[in-house]
């Protein structure tokens, strides 16, 4: 029998020493600028998809591939509103793949989801990083498809752009939560992400897939967008550090069975 993914490693546990609440964490208040990672730069982009059809404008990351099968890891929430339905998946060549959701993957309360396509075309995979450990200030690369672009009128939808639009974005791990917000987040990040986004993986120095990144700063809902993953909410005080992070799901590893 061909070897499938299953499931991924969704981490929820504590990933670095923190304090024994897991909850407040504080933002480093100084970033330092670095220069953008040529290295990570030439792997992201081919691993990196957008998902696009009706309703659905997002990211996501090539994991895995079983003979002509490719695997991609996405939020569902970018999915969500098109349950059972076909979409296209752009590759970093600027094709076109019809793909759907693969129903086989659960990941329960987590944001996360799984689609696949099927083609002929050779497609790099990411290497999904083993390594949990993060540190405040450790560097990160996120990328993606933002849905608008800022024109000096207005923003103006990249649909029509297709793969054009993509994104490389760099920044630094400015949060680490024990307990993670709902959903799973629990790296926050200084990264400047915007819609469309979602889905899109956050790699590390190495270039290795160390999360999916879903959530914006400033995060519409106010209070109620940050609630713990317990269903317990933070204190007002801890949601103005909160919010000017942009958040992601740690990824831990790709568990593959017959």
């Amino acid at each position: 029998m061909a070897i499938i993914p299953t499931f991924l490693e969704i981490c929820i546990l504590p990933v670095a020493s923190t304090p024994a609440e897991g909850i407040n964490i504080p933002q480093m208040q100084e970033i330092s600028t670095f220069k953008s990672n040529p290295v990570v730069e030439e792997i992201a982009q081919p691993i990196t998809v957008r998902l696009v059809g009706e309703n659905i404008a997002g990211s996501g990351v090539i994991i895995s591939q079983v003979g002509t099968e490719y695997f991609v890891l996405t939020c569902a929430h970018v999915i969500d509103s098109n349950q059972g339905a076909k979409f296209v998946v752009l590759t970093s060549d600027g094709k076109e793949h019809t793909t759907q959701r693969d129903s086989r993957f659960n990941f329960r309360d987590i944001d996360l989801a799984v689609v696949k396509f099927s083609t002929n075309n050779q497609y790099p995979v990411a290497v999904v990083s083993e390594n949990l450990i993060f540190s405040l200030g450790e560097e990160v690369y996120v990328t993606g498809f933002p849905n608008y672009q800022q024109k000096p009128v207005n923003l103006v939808p990249t649909i029509d752009l297709g793969i054009q639009s993509y994104n490389f974005t760099k920044g630094k791990i400015i949060h680490v939560l024990n307990l993670p917000l709902e959903k799973g987040y629990k790296i926050g990040m200084s990264n400047e992400i915007e819609v469309g986004m979602s889905g899109g993986p956050v790699l590390n120095q190495d270039g290795e897939l160390v999360g999916i990144i879903g959530r914006t700063k400033y995060a519409f809902g106010g209070l109620d967008a940050y609630r713990f993953f317990d269903g317990s909410q933070p204190s007002e005080e801890l949601v103005e550090e909160l919010l000017v992070a942009s958040w992601a799901i740690p990824i831990a590893k790709l568990n593959l069975v017959q």
